[in-house]
């Protein structure tokens, strides 16, 4: 496996310490018994029912601007599209941050994080299944899809470009009646 340099620095919503998260807030995966290798098939059997064809995993370290660095994946993925040409994608995940100087291994830690965060990826690629099943024509590998002039996903242009938004609907709230704030 491969190490990946992600783009530095990361911005990144603030996120719990791995060490701090529960079940009962809606976290899931932090106690898997899978191995990293069975976590990684089933994001690539995931990915591969959506459409996709996983080309690799490369691990990395993102290095937020908070200072904390997270252990993550870099996922690589070819689409073929509609004109027969391949479509590469690419998922980056970063790992929830572990604390030190705790009782248990620093370094068990972080395995177990990386592990949830594959385990959190291959359930949230099998509900995007759920929900191609149900919304048809939804593409649910698209905001991973790489834009090939700029090398960014397309979510990545979204967030980052404001031009993005050209292609929402004109006006503020078009689907929003402005007295009652009710939809039209």
């Amino acid at each position: 496996m491969t190490n990946f340099i992600p783009e530095q620095p990361k911005t990144s919503k603030q996120v719990p310490y791995f060490d701090d998260v529960t079940s009962e807030d809606g976290w899931v995966g932090q106690t898997t018994g899978k191995s990293t290798e069975s976590l990684k098939s089933i994001i690539t059997q995931a990915i591969s029912r959506l459409g996709g064809l996983v080309t690799g995993f490369e691990k990395g370290t993102f290095k937020m601007e908070s200072g904390l660095s997270r252990d993550g994946y870099r996922i690589t993925y070819t689409i073929e599209s509609s004109n027969g040409r391949m479509q590469l994608g690419v998922i980056e995940i970063a790992a929830l941050p572990v604390r030190t100087g705790r009782y248990s291994s620093l370094e068990t830690r972080k395995e177990k994080s990386l592990k949830m965060a594959l385990y959190m990826i291959g359930q949230t690629l099998n509900g995007l299944w759920y929900l191609e099943q149900l919304s048809p024509g939804y593409a649910p590998l698209m905001p991973f899809m790489i834009e090939p002039k700029s090398g960014k996903t397309i979510t990545q242009l979204w967030s980052e470009n404001a031009t993005m938004n050209n292609l929402l609907p004109s006006g503020e709230n078009d689907f929003i009646d402005a007295e009652t704030r009710e939809l039209k």
